[in-house]
This record gives C-alpha cells, structure tokens and sequence, in this order.
C-alpha cells in the first residue's frame, strides 16, 4: 500500500492508501530552492511594491504601531519584525514601538505563546498588547464605512504617527485570502464591527470564497477599513508546508497584497476531480490547535467532494473546541436542517460565521473527525461522526461508499486551492 503522511499537530499521520481504489492527491508543485528567510524578508523590504520604503516612512515618526497575527497562524514574527524594525531610518530605540496583536474574537495570547511566537529578542525589546474587541474602553469610532457598518478599532491605532502590519498569505474560505486588511479587520476591530462585515448575508453571498476577492463583499469591507485606519504599509509572506518562508511581499497595502495573492494561488491551486472521499487535514499546528479552526479544512475539502460524499479530517485540537459561543451554537440545535435555518439568517452573533459555513457541508457530507483532542460524544453531538485513527475512519468511509470509491487526499488541508473543472 502507498501511504500518505497528514500534518497533525506538531507530528504527522501516517495514511495507507487502500489499493483498487481511483486516488488523487492533491499536492502543490515543487518549489524553486528556497533561500534563507532573512535573504527574502530584505530582499522584499529593500524593493516595496508601490509605496516608499520603511525608512522613509520612518524617518519622521516617533510612535509605530506593528499590527500582527495571533498564534492560530504560523507567522514567523521572530524573523519578520526583526527584518521590519532593522529597515526603519533611526536606530529602534530612538522609537516607541507597540506590537498589537490582531486577536479580532480569538482569545488573548499569554505569555507562554508570545515567547514561542515572537522570540525572547522581541519580547524583551518591545510593549505587546493584545487587542479585546468586546472592550468597549480601548475602542474609538472610525466613522461610518460605505456599507453603514460603524467602524470601531482599537484606540493605539489613532494614536500612532505610522500603522504598519505584518502577516501571511493563504486562501480563506469566505474572505478569499488572508493577509493585509484582516489585520485590521477583523483584527483589530470592536465586536459590534466584526459581526457586521461577518452577517449571514455576507457568509451566504456567493462571492464570499475561498481564493476570490473580486465582488467578495467581506474583502471590500475589510479593504476600505484598512485605508480608513490609515494602515501604510505591509510585509505579508508566503510559506510552505514546513512552515517555511517561500517569499514576501512589503510596500502599498493594496498592491503587495495583490501580488501576494497571484503569488500563493499560482502555487497552491491544483486540478482536481470530484471524489467520493476527500481526507484531508488543518495543516497541523497551529492552524489545528481548535476545532473551530478545523473548519476552514472542512470546507477545502468540500469544494473537492462529490454530492453525498464523505469528508475525513485529522486534526489534533489541542484546545479542544476553542471557541465556547462556536460550541453552544453548534449544541443548540437538533439537526441539521435546524442548524442550517438558524445560522443563515439574522441576527448576527458571535462565531455563528464558522457554523453557517460548516452546516453547509453537513448538509451535503458526512464528515469523519480523527482527533485525541475532542471527545468522541461531544463530537457527534455537535454533528460529526469519529474514528479513532485514520486507517479506521477510511475504513468508515469505504463502507459507506463502496468498494470502487474515488478518493483525494488534501494533505495540507486550507492552504491547498482545489480547482475542479464543474
């Protein structure tokens, strides 16, 4: 049998393929040599796309903000703010220098996690705040946005001389790709102001999908919060599936992040036909730490499944569920047609977004959850179904689909673009 390794939190799942059965894997092509991290930040740094360079940016400023991700991405902050702050014009303590972290709703990273994150050298040199969307103390009113949605973030943003963001790219499954204006928001933005840009109306709209920004109305309105904070300047990196930088975009918000995004969807999207079991995974940690999160490679595999087709996901979830309000949404409801009706309509709340997306394919799939981290009846109460291994759940899934079932393997799961041809 030909095996298939999945990341799975800090390790990996060993898959055997069974044989007689039509297989797919979905894999990007190989990648030109990588270079040293820090070759490619500065090499980005030095040649900013559409916009002046850090250290003229700098030069007048006294208080830079550094808005960055928290750690359910694998941003390699002790590299990239490192690289930022050397391109600045004066030496770093000549500044006052604050790291937000973008938490949007995500709970508050400790201590502990801003070590492993940022390294002992950035913790050590600079004030890190993380940002609370429900605390109504630390936001300020940034006027009212196109779409009427009142625009609050927090307070250390108007109180800079220069907003910059670091950040990576990948694709979303309803912002399109991650990166630049999610810094602000979701990031940074009061709760009132994210459960506006996440309503049903917008979960549902069609152009609110994985790699799509064009008519994407959650991108539209993070994009034009991001120009009315005044964020200047970006450096948002793409990686590989060991975590790795592969390349980087910095200057113009707009423009690197466009050129960010041709980048990691010529990379990541690969051909596919629609199979009767789709296994994938979340990618491993830490983009698996929750089953929250878990969602985004629920929904990748999806877009690759047949009508009725079954879904398997390895995740380790070592926060467990991770968000309360996404587990008592989930728990509220008695079935599935329950699920969909309620969480596709207004009003908005809190996490309903990532149950609306994952009743979607409920409705569709039956999704096999492979995780040491969720309790198997908790997991089926919240309408998965679990295997204790991986070999067991294909074991599931082949009974369920016949001894003649196709079967794709995404192995890294939300960060591959699955580009059937129906």
């Amino acid at each position: 049998m030909k095996s298939v390794f999945l990341p799975y939190g800090r390790t990996k799942l060993e898959l055997s393929l069974p044989e007689g059965h039509p297989v797919q894997i979905l894999e990007p092509g190989a990648y030109p040599r990588v270079n040293a991290a820090e070759d490619i930040l500065q090499a980005a740094l030095a040649k900013p796309i559409g916009s002046p360079g850090l250290d003229e940016l700098t030069r007048e400023a006294r208080k830079i903000l550094i808005l960055t991700n928290d750690n359910t991405r694998p941003m390699p902050s002790s590299f990239t703010i490192p690289a930022m702050v050397s391109h600045f014009y004066h030496p770093a303590e000549y500044y006052t220098i604050t790291i937000l972290i973008a938490t949007g709703l995500h709970r508050p990273m400790t201590q502990a996690e801003m070590r492993e994150q940022f390294g002992d050298p950035v913790c050590g040199a600079y004030r890190i705040v993380n940002h609370d969307a429900r605390d109504k103390n630390s936001l300020v009113s940034f006027g009212l946005l196109s779409t009427g949605n009142e625009l609050y973030l927090n307070k250390l943003v108007r109180e800079q001389d220069l907003v910059i963001a670091e950040g990576f790219i990948e694709s979303h499954f309803f912002a399109g790709f991650s990166g630049w204006r999610k810094s602000i928001l979701p990031g940074v933005a009061g709760e009132s102001t994210i459960l506006a840009n996440h309503k049903p109306e917008n979960i549902a709209h069609p152009g609110a999908r994985q790699a799509n920004l064009s008519g994407n109305p959650i991108h539209e309105e993070c994009a034009e919060a991001a120009g009315r904070a005044g964020l200047r300047f970006i450096l948002n990196v793409a990686l590989d599936k060991d975590k790795r930088i592969i390349a980087a975009f910095a200057g113009d918000p707009a423009k690197a992040h466009e050129a960010g995004c041709r980048f990691v969807e010529s990379t990541m999207s690969v051909d596919a036909k629609r199979a009767d079991i789709v296994v994938t995974s979340n990618n491993g940690y830490p983009l698996d730490r929750n089953l929250y999160q878990v969602v985004k490679g629920v929904d990748t595999a999806a877009g690759a499944a047949a009508e009725n087709g079954v879904i398997i996901i390895a995740a380790r979830c070592e926060d467990q569920v991770g968000h309360a309000d996404f587990q008592k949404l989930l728990l509220s409801c008695d079935s599935l047609d329950q699920l969909r009706e309620t969480m596709s309509v207004s009003p908005s709340a809190i996490d309903k977004w990532q149950v609306q997306v994952l009743a979607k394919t409920l409705l569709h799939h039956k999704v096999i959850l492979v995780s040491e981290g969720i309790d198997s009846e908790l997991a089926e109460r919240m309408f998965f179904s679990t295997a204790k291994t991986i070999d067991e759940a294909m074991a599931i899934a082949i009974s369920l689909k016949g001894k003649d079932a196709s079967i794709c393997v995404i192995p890294e799961g939300p960060v591959i673009i699955p580009r059937v041809s129906d």
